[in-house]
């Protein structure tokens, strides 16, 4: 039989309970409803069952609680920048980007990302770029290429039936 869990505790059963009960977000929802009942005695392979994540998960949300309390387990939540990485391009560089792309300059994020490398010496890969233009909602919007032999009236003439 293995060795129970060993957690200083900084709040009761109870407190987890309404903390869980009136958070929003889904991810620290999840987090909350786990220490909660791991601090009512449960194991971690059953909570693990009941919340639905990997056993490993829950041992690094417990590894966060005794790193810095319940503080720590919220405010490491995905997508938010938890990780502490600045952005490469600054506030300022980011508007000139959403600038340049409105209007209409580039055809492909390869020159995009050619363009914020000449201009600020700043690297992206092709899927960095693609995620900065995602966030920003930037699309490149160009028109479909036409063959040079193509006939606009008998397009049209198509388009009418009349062919």
């Amino acid at each position: 039989m293995g060795q129970g869990l060993q957690v200083e505790w900084q709040e009761t059963g109870a407190e987890l309970k309404a903390l869980y009960m009136k958070e929003k977000h889904p991810q620290r929802r999840t987090r909350l409803q786990a220490l909660w009942h791991l601090r009512n005695g449960k194991r971690i392979q059953d909570v693990v069952e009941m919340v639905g994540v990997h056993y490993r998960v829950v041992q690094r949300w417990v590894a966060w609680y005794r790193q810095g309390g319940l503080e720590e387990v919220l405010r490491r939540v995905s997508g938010h920048g938890a990780s502490g990485v600045p952005a490469r391009l600054s506030a300022k560089q980011q508007k000139a980007l959403v600038a340049r792309v409105t209007l209409g300059d580039f055809r492909t994020v390869w020159e995009v990302q050619q363009w914020t490398k000449a201009r600020w010496g700043v690297t992206y890969s092709y899927e960095g770029m693609r995620s900065v233009m995602k966030r920003h909602e930037l699309g490149l919007k160009v028109p479909r290429p036409r063959s040079e032999k193509a006939s606009l009236e008998k397009q049209e003439a198509w388009k009418k039936g009349v062919c």
